[in-house]
């Protein structure tokens, strides 16, 4: 697959094959992830691939403390979110209710409830980086998902970004038995997509580029 047509085909995807994927289209995948671009060569990112037993007892972490907190996401809460946002947000959620509504009764909380199970992908991987390290490096972390995301893509692998999930960063630290000095940055959901499940046929749009491109001669 070419570099243009991966960029523009890329999706998310929000359920999976109960199908494994092979080591070594993996270790792929992780590969393309390191060779990511980061300030001064740092590398601040560091995987973690969680599986089998592992990602079923953080499964059961996450929906443990979703049940005891009931934290929510809001993107309008506080007003704190410059308008224009929050219409983008609310846009994404009316363009994908009618793919949601074909899964029948109960699906009203969808995207929340899917994030706190990874959406039951057979592998989740968890990018972490030093506690120290200053925020900017996680632009260095959103460059290596998109690489991962972009590689498994091409790879014909589907996956999801996560950090809805992060709101329980406590239990996620004690599930996976992570160090003090270790933050949890972004989980990536990853496996082989089920091209016949509604909510993935369904792909958000984009804003007219000139209303995000300012040009400066």
């Amino acid at each position: 697959m070419d570099t243009v047509t991966c960029l523009r085909e890329r999706r998310t995807c929000r359920s999976f094959l109960p199908k494994t994927i092979p080591p070594e289209l993996l270790n792929d995948v992780l590969t393309d992830g390191i060779w990511a671009p980061s300030a001064s060569n740092q590398q601040p990112w560091h995987f973690h691939v969680i599986e089998g037993a592992a990602l079923q007892n953080l499964n059961q972490a996450v929906k443990k403390a979703h049940k005891e907190q009931r934290k929510g996401y809001d993107p309008s809460k506080g007003k704190t979110i410059p308008a224009c946002y929050v219409e983008r947000t609310k846009k994404l959620f009316k363009g994908i209710r009618p793919f949601i509504a074909q899964l029948g009764d109960g699906h009203a909380s969808f995207i929340e409830s899917g994030s706190f199970c990874f959406y039951n992908a057979p592998t989740v991987l968890l990018i972490t980086m030093h506690r120290n390290l200053p925020e900017t490096r996680y632009l260095d972390i959103g460059m290596a998902a998109q690489n991962i995301m972009l590689s498994a893509h091409a790879r014909g692998l589907g996956s999801c970004a996560i950090a809805l999930t992060l709101m329980y960063a406590d239990a996620i630290q004690t599930s996976l038995n992570l160090s003090e000095d270790t933050l949890p940055a972004l989980f990536i959901s990853i496996g082989y997509p089920d091209k016949d499940f509604a909510v993935n046929q369904f792909r958000s749009g984009r804003e007219d580029k000139e209303t995000l491109i300012t040009r400066h001669a």
